[in-house]
């Protein structure tokens, strides 16, 4: 196994290395390199900010509108916070005084507030749960307000120079805020950072730096003087970060992913994204190979992934708990690639012998995972997803705490979802009355803990929750070659 895939929290070293330097290396240029050191052109200050400001509007111009046109709320409400962060700053730049304008106000009054604004903006997407939803609801008007405010704002201050406070370079007042606004930039960039050790895609890797270089530009702040080393170290280390988090991440994510699936990890803390672009294309053909066998199969595997990655993190699992649960609820039938079709598809309850047949899948998925260094971690998840709490499940009849936590909750989503969802043998029961029987057999043949997480995680009252990132896992491939994954539909109770 690489290490990479073998550690549980790769990178972590070299970023807090980066963070050291992002966050000590502008606390140093703007403290202890003296002010004489310093490089007055106004000029070049205003031709590299309004040039790289306005490709930044343009890209954050360009998210929002993917996310109006295909109703993507956490692409919207990360494309809002790009937008503060570009038009303030373009300010910033046209503003600069030796060029357009004489001395003003307006060119540091705005970067001051860029990032305070851009992190309101931003807010929904790291409330808590409820309030998150409420505001989620209403993405569409809370950017389009903000957006509107920020336009409009930009222009005041381009008219009236004087419009906003600030406080000057080096003042306590400024120290503090900056300090602020490096401390968010780090809580996203950490977030990020998660994502990375879920998904274990490079992209997510390298935005967690761009957030760090974006908060470390903010330290400019600690400065004494315009023009200085860490002024310009400051306006550098924004452009990058920027950049990053915007164009760079498209490219950096594996080619091939829209904006949608390179965008909402970003702030949204959305495990399922990012387990999604991470994804082996070894398990991608897994399923694939399944859906090519039977279509409710391979759409019941990731549903209950999605379901149990929502249910993880409603139980606080770390990042490496959650992808190999991503990976196991995934996987977790792949054993059923080697029961006949006709048992699978059979629309009747199953004879005795067709129920062992199908019991077997777990056991023979464990040996098909075990033999693959991409998901041999997941293992145990898959062979243990029928274990009963009593003792009375399949194949080893572990009890209790000896069935692993990762395998308890792929059990109950996998219940949950054979329950709701309709199968080749009956109609689906619907939420309220999936969720009743799991409440019902609650300590003894499911985890009373996940069970109640799952309780809070799913809205009763409405359909089966549908996965949003994972949707498409499988169908990038156009030919398939039976091979390796998935699950299907078992009966009531699960098979």
């Amino acid at each position: 196994m690489d290490a990479t895939r073998g550690s549980t929290r790769p990178a972590l070293g070299w970023w807090l290395v980066f963070a050291a330097a992002t966050i000590g290396g502008p606390i140093v240029a703007a403290r202890l390199i003296p002010d004489s050191v310093v490089w007055t052109q106004p000029v070049v200050l205003f031709w590299v900010v309004v040039v790289a400001a306005s490709l930044c509007v343009v890209a954050s111009v360009a998210v929002i509108h993917v996310a109006v046109r295909d109703d993507l709320a956490d692409v919207g409400l990360i494309g809002g916070f790009f937008f503060a962060v570009s038009v303030l700053p373009l300010v910033h730049g046209i503003t600069v005084p030796g060029v357009l304008y004489g001395p003003n106000p307006a060119t540091m009054a705005s970067v001051f507030w860029a990032l305070p604004l851009a992190s309101v903006i931003a807010f929904p997407m790291v409330a808590p749960r409820r309030l998150r939803n409420a505001l989620v609801r209403r993405w569409r008007s809370w950017i389009g307000t903000w957006c509107c405010a920020i336009v409009t704002l930009a222009v005041a201050l381009l008219v009236e120079p004087t419009l906003l406070p600030f406080s000057p370079l080096g003042s306590g007042v400024a120290m503090v805020v900056a300090s602020l606004s490096v401390a968010s930039c780090v809580v996203f960039s950490a977030a990020h950072l998660r994502l990375y050790w879920i998904g274990r895609a490079s992209g997510s890797l390298a935005v967690a730096f761009g957030y760090l270089l974006v908060g470390g530009s903010s330290l400019v702040w600690f400065g004494r003087a315009p023009f200085t080393t860490g002024f310009w170290l400051a306006h550098g280390m924004d452009i990058v970060g920027v950049f990053l988090g915007t164009i760079a991440a498209a490219v950096t994510y594996h080619q091939g992913t829209f904006v949608r699936s390179v965008i909402a990890p970003l702030v949204a803390h959305d495990p399922e994204a990012a387990l999604e672009l991470g994804l082996d294309p070894t398990v991608r053909r897994f399923v694939a190979d399944l859906e090519a066998k039977d279509q409710m199969t391979r759409d019941h595997v990731v549903r209950t992934a999605a379901l149990a990655l929502r249910v993880g993190t409603e139980l606080h699992l770390t990042a490496d708990e959650l992808r190999i649960l991503g990976l196991g609820a995934l996987l977790h039938d792949v054993g059923k690639l080697e029961v006949p079709l006709a048992i699978l598809t059979k629309p009747g309850r199953l004879d005795p012998d067709e129920y062992l047949e199908v019991q077997r899948h777990a056991a023979a998925g464990d040996a098909m995972v075990r033999g693959s260094r991409v998901v041999a971690d997941c293992a145990p998840v898959v062979r243990s997803h029928h274990e009963r709490i009593d003792g009375r499940g399949y194949p080893d009849a572990l009890a209790g705490a000896a069935i692993p936590k990762l395998a308890r909750i792929v059990s109950v989503c996998d219940a949950f979802d054979a329950m709701a969802s309709t199968r080749h043998y009956r109609d689906g029961m619907g939420v309220d009355r999936a969720v009743s029987i799991l409440r019902e057999h609650s300590g003894s043949q499911w985890d009373p803990v996940v069970v109640e997480a799952l309780t809070r995680v799913v809205d009763l009252g409405s359909g089966v929750p549908e996965p949003t990132a994972l949707t498409d896992v499988g169908r990038e491939f156009s030919s398939v070659s039976c091979c390796c994954v998935d699950a299907l539909p078992e009966s009531v109770v699960t098979v």
